[in-house]
Order: structure tokens, then sequence, then C-alpha cells
């Protein structure tokens, strides 16, 4: 069986079309984060993130839990309850504001759910599954509700496959009363975990997760591993044969640990980020064998013209190198690709260094 799996799409819908015409495969993983941006409107982004983080600073010192919307409706509601927050009276307007801008949001995104759902469909050969991210809404109430992976389970050609999206994180631009809410918390010395207690009844054998497992591709220069803890506990107990994750676009390669590969292959839509702008296009062909992973390619698109950057294959825990990086790889990838294949401690393989 052969999978292509693309991460962090960023609305780089052009390039997601380019790629399902261009490649083939038995099954395609299209990953959050799918969208970038809730408006069109390089204004209304700043109008909506600049009233969502009032918002949740009002919420932060009711210490309630609200999020910006339902605050919104509570202020146009019970408008005498945030005196203390209107001392200019217009509390009630950046209300009413907030709501239609959210409302704008949430059908923008939506249409390009649609535009992506008519993408899969007439350039796709073969079945596409889909993630949300942190960037995403919760796909059950878009045009790609039937590929939607988060907190569900298929059987595809003899595998079992299992996904959990979204973040632990508030990400500002987006309506977040409609995203996919992260389920891990620790209270009073008890932890739950819902992707911990999904896999474990589901027992999969290819896991697709945006958050990654904590300490595999998960750590963020400056802040250290953010992946989840739940996601790791299930890990540490159970081996299926491919763990696949995303959301960290600084951490990227493949690794084997206890019979497990994981993998992220970076960011295929273009990105902001802390370091400046992060070029996209990366994705990973997967190759199974025996009901294991036997190869990764590394590839990546630029414009028209796709270029594998790595070519390995696992023979028992051992990575093989089945070609040398071609210099123009070298001279035209964003990524650090002697970072590409890691041990199962992390650390980059000594063949590539």
């Amino acid at each position: 069986m052969k999978v292509i799996y693309l991460t962090d799409i960023h609305d780089a819908l052009k390039e997601l079309r380019v790629l399902l015409t261009q490649t083939e495969a038995d099954l395609y993983f299209v990953s959050g984060d799918i969208l970038y941006k809730a408006f069109y409107d390089e204004e209304k982004i700043y109008q909506f993130v600049c009233l969502q983080e009032e918002f949740y600073s009002i919420v932060k010192d009711l210490e309630e839990y609200f999020t910006p919307m339902d605050l919104a409706t509570d202020i146009l509601r019970f408008p005498a309850r945030y005196k203390k927050y209107n001392p200019k009276g217009e509390l009630e307007h950046k209300a009413r504001t907030y709501r239609r801008l959210f409302e704008i949001a949430t059908r923008t995104m939506k249409e390009k759910y649609e535009l992506i759902e008519e993408l899969i469909e007439k350039y796709s050969h073969a079945p596409a599954l889909v993630l949300p991210g942190n960037y995403d809404l919760d796909l059950r109430y878009t045009a790609l509700q039937e590929r939607d992976m988060h907190h569900r389970h298929r059987h595809i050609n003899g595998f079992e496959i299992a996904g959990y999206g979204g973040a632990p994180i508030a990400t500002s631009g987006i309506p977040e009363k409609l995203v996919v809410v992260y389920h891990e918390v620790k209270e009073n010395g008890a932890f739950y975990s819902e992707p911990q207690a999904f896999f474990e009844e589901v027992r999969p054998d290819i896991i697709l997760l945006h958050n990654p497992a904590w300490g595999f591709f998960d750590k963020i220069p400056g802040i250290g591993h953010v992946g989840g803890i739940g996601s790791r506990n299930y890990l540490d107990d159970f081996s299926p044969a491919l763990v696949l994750s995303g959301h960290v676009h600084e951490d990227y390669g493949v690794a084997c640990s206890r019979g497990t590969v994981y993998l992220n292959p970076s960011n295929f839509g273009g990105v902001d980020s802390p370091a400046g702008w992060q070029s996209g296009g990366a994705f990973a062909e997967i190759y199974f064998e025996n009901r294991q992973v036997s190869a990764v390619h590394f590839r990546r698109l630029m414009e028209s013209k796709t270029l594998t950057l790595l070519k390995v294959r696992l023979d028992g825990k051992e990575w093989r190198l089945l070609e040398p990086i071609p210099a123009e790889c070298k001279s035209h990838c964003h990524l650090d690709l002697n970072m590409l294949v890691r041990d199962a401690h992390g650390n980059p393989w000594e063949q590539l260094l």
C-alpha cells in the first residue's frame, strides 16, 4: 500500500490541486491545519483578532468558562453586568461587531471547505481522509464531514486507522466556538485524556494526529516540547505501525521507536513564523509491506514541479538510504535535510551528517 501524507495545508488550495493531479496513491491523508485565514480581507482579520483578544481578556478577568462569542452574546443580553468593562459605552457595539465578523468568518471558512471537497472529488483517484487542526472548524459541520477523521476510526485496506485533531491552544483569528476542542485536562491530581482513551478503545494500526505525541516531532525552538501527554501515554504501552503528526513545523522528519514509525514531513502550505515566512510544499510518500512501513520518500512541491528530497527504507529497525540526496534539493529546500531521519531518541541519523 502507498499512502501520501500532507499536513498543515494553510490555504494552499492551488498546490493541493497540483499535488492531487501529479501523484498516485492508494490513500491520501490531508491533515490540518487545512485553512489559515478566516477572512479574505486583511482589515477584517485585524479587527476580529483585536476584538477576540479583548474579549478573552474580559473572560479571564471574570473567571468564567466563556468563549468570546459567548461573552458577546451575554453582553448584548445583559449589558448592565459589564459596566466595569464599558467606560466609553462602546462594549455593546463591539459585541455586535464581533458577532457579525464571527458569522462572516464561519461562512468564509465553510466556502473554502466546499472548494477543497470539490478538488478532492475531482482530482483524487483514491480515498482521501482529512483531519482538522487548530486553524480549522469542526469538520462535522462542513462539506468535508464524510472525510473527517477527528475522534473517528475507519477500516481501510486491512488497516484500522484512527484520528484525533485540534491542539490544546487558542488560535487567534479563528471562530473559537466552532473549533475542535482538544480534551486533555489535569485537575486535583487526576489526568484525563480523550485521545488516550479513544486510542485505547480502538487500538489502531495507523494514528493520525494534528498535535504530536509528547517527545516525537513536537519541539518548538525556545519553548520545548508541546506534544500531547495522553497520546504519548498510549504509545508507551502500544506500538501501532505508523503515527502521523503535524502542527510543529520546525520539528520534522521520520523516526522508528519500538516498532512504530513516527512522521512529520513539515508544512505543505507556506506560513508565517517567529523566524519569518516559512515556505511549504513538503509531503511524504509512505510504503507498506506486510502491514509495516517499509519505505518513506520525502518530497516537495515547488510551483508545478515535484522534487524528491530523500528516500529511505526501513529494514527491521534500521534505516537505509536508497539513493544520495540530489544536489538541487540541497540548494532549493528550506528544510534541513540532515534532520529528516532520526534515531529512536530524536537525534539525527549519522549517515546524513
